[in-house]
């Protein structure tokens, strides 16, 4: 499961250099735009805000398989290296949890955008295909978080 997901890891990262070059080209342009031209590409701050939002949950993928996160350790210090590395499993699989109800709760914020016939603003594409940025995101910080609690499970007694 953890080569899989090493793999998956590369698409994230492959998808979020990608996607951060398109929003620096697409403002980059519009800035110009607006100096030499004066007038605003108007799609672009709705593509580059809807692109943020699905780079924002694959940095939090990323960061969550690393153990990147914001952590306290003030009890895992104090306590065996066995014992924590069952406290870290928990707090993964807890965290992986959480995720897997913004699934959920995504997946049916998606259906109702699809259910209502939503669109963008500028380009009048659907809602929908950036509103699935929180249930796609959500599992795949959901999937990191179970990927690193395993992990952390069978670390050795480094901790």
């Amino acid at each position: 499961m953890i080569k899989l997901y090493e793999y998956l890891e590369k698409l994230m990262k492959f998808i979020l250099i990608t996607s951060l070059a398109v929003m620096a080209i697409l403002n980059f342009a519009n800035v110009l735009s607006r100096y030499f031209l004066h007038a605003s590409i108007s799609f672009t701050e709705e593509l580059t805000t809807n692109l943020f939002v699905y780079n924002t949950f694959i940095g939090a993928a990323l960061g969550a398989r690393k153990g990147s996160h914001l952590g306290v350790s003030l009890i895992t210090d104090r306590v065996s290296p066995k014992f924590a590395r069952i406290m870290m499993f928990t707090m993964n699989i807890i965290s992986a949890g959480l995720f897997g109800v913004l699934v959920y709760l995504g997946y049916g914020m998606v259906k109702s955008q699809q259910k209502f016939g939503q669109t963008t603003a500028a380009l009048g594409l659907k809602e929908w295909w950036f509103g699935m940025a929180i249930p796609v995101g959500a599992f795949l910080i959901m999937i990191a978080f179970v990927v690193a609690g395993f992990e952390a499970l069978k670390r050795k007694e480094e901790m």
